[in-house]
């Protein structure tokens, strides 16, 4: 029976997406309540940066070894479990342990949430959707999955808020350590069953017999390919932009004399564009072409750098700031959408997703996460003020050329598989008219 239907998996693929979310949460939320946290534990600065410094050690492991793991090990109990085990890890952290015990739990959470969870959910989505579908696919479980981020941060905020104020910070922090233990849990137990209902027959049975290939075979074939490179390429450069557009927002501070409030208004807005950017590219990229959508983000995302550049630093000309804003926000978390949905047009057997996440995900994201935000700071502290940001923005634009050149390779590369999809989709789309008629 054939599971791969982006109609038939939509409901998993949104389970999917909270459990993206829900893995997250506890590893994080420290810098949303940094200075209750601080007190909760009785750690200083010094000690709390070390948490994020094991943290992004393990995640790093994470990405390298994480292609492994979801070509060899069961996909729903590699998701699920890691969902579990960060949940139940939780318990431990409300016994307030002695630090190097809260830096192992740190390790911990590195390993469960990136090792044995980002690649194998990769791999999940490509499989619960046809291959002409990936494009809406992937770009659910990113709307969903950003969405659902900001709803909830405001839900918690509030009643962590409430708590607080009447019962104390203590008391905050530890209803927010159970509710996000729990919910880990919670999903997990959830997806669990529901990948164990569409993944079974066609996909976790493949994954037993790759026991017996050799995944270094895999990746040396994957390695080969010129396409790979075009795709870790255009990831590292995209990506590098979306990690740093935490920078916009003190940019729009400093260069048009925006209150905070309005600045951070502008921030949350990020989330509106997000929803609307991943809903927009899905629909056009399963129509049009995965790759054709990604040039389109690319140029995009060009423009609205542009429009911060050269608006005219006045609030007087805040509409061309907000559309740029919109452009790059909305286009940025288009093409993050199908960094992994477009390796359907360049032929990567989903059996061997994972030998191609192992390449693509520490490089592409992994060092890409090391050495922007080294970068841009190096840019603050040399060029002094508004300087500082236009070096930032100006590197966007080196960036993004440069995924646009080589996603212009990949198509010239992948012209045949591209022309099959197309024929897929003319198929699809003569098929659903005649249903109609």
């Amino acid at each position: 029976m054939e599971t791969r239907s982006y109609k038939k998996n939509r409901f998993v693929i949104i389970l999917v997406a909270i459990a993206g979310m829900s893995v997250y949460l506890l590893p994080y939320f420290r810098y949303y309540y940094y200075d209750a946290y601080v007190a909760y534990f009785g750690i200083n600065d010094l000690q709390m940066g070390m948490l994020g410094s094991i943290y992004g050690a393990l995640a790093i492991i994470g990405y390298c070894l994480g292609g492994w793991v979801a070509d060899r090990v069961s996909l729903k109990l590699a998701i699920s479990g890691s969902l579990i085990v960060t949940g139940a890890s939780a318990i431990i952290l409300l016994m307030k342990p002695v630090f190097p015990i809260h830096v192992a739990i740190y390790g911990l959470w590195g390993v469960t949430s990136i090792l044995t969870f980002w690649n194998p959910c990769m791999k999940a989505l490509r499989a619960l959707c046809k291959p002409e579908e990936q494009g809406r696919g992937y770009a659910l479980f990113d709307m969903v999955r950003g969405m659902l981020n900001f709803l909830t941060g405001l839900v918690v905020l509030a009643a962590y808020t409430a708590v607080a104020n009447k019962i104390g910070e203590a008391n905050g922090i530890t209803g927010l350590i159970t509710f996000y233990g729990a919910e880990a849990i919670i999903v997990g137990i959830i997806v669990y069953f529901a990948l164990k209902k569409t993944l079974p027959d066609f996909l976790e049975n493949k994954n037993k017999s790759q026991k017996n290939t050799s995944f270094a075979k895999n990746v040396l074939t994957t390695l080969k390919k010129p396409t790979t490179w075009c795709v870790v390429i255009m990831m590292f450069m995209t990506y590098g932009v979306i990690i740093t557009y935490n920078y916009v927002v003190p940019y729009c501070t400093a260069a048009f004399g925006m209150s905070a409030a309005l600045a951070s208004i502008m921030g949350y807005a990020a989330n509106g564009f997000r929803f609307c950017g991943c809903w927009i590219g899905g629909q056009i990229a399963d129509r049009k072409g995965l790759s054709n959508m990604l040039l389109v983000d690319i140029i995009l995302m060009i423009i609205g750098v542009l429009g911060l550049l050269f608006t005219p630093r006045s609030m007087n000309f805040m509409w061309m700031l907000v559309i740029s804003i919109a452009l790059l926000c909305s286009f940025m978390y288009s093409a993050q959408a199908l960094h992994y949905a477009v390796l359907e047009e360049g032929d990567y057997p989903v059996e061997i997703m994972g030998a191609t996440t192992f390449i693509l995900s520490p490089i592409g994201y992994g060092i890409a996460e090391s050495i922007m935000p080294m970068y841009n700071g190096w840019c603050l502290e040399h060029f002094k003020g508004l300087a500082g940001y236009e070096a930032i923005f100006k590197t966007f634009i080196v960036m993004l050329c440069i995924a646009l050149i080589s996603t212009l390779i990949f198509r010239k590369l992948t012209k045949e598989r591209r022309l099959e999809l197309a024929r897929i989709r003319d198929k699809n789309t003569s098929a659903k008219s005649e249903t109609q008629e």
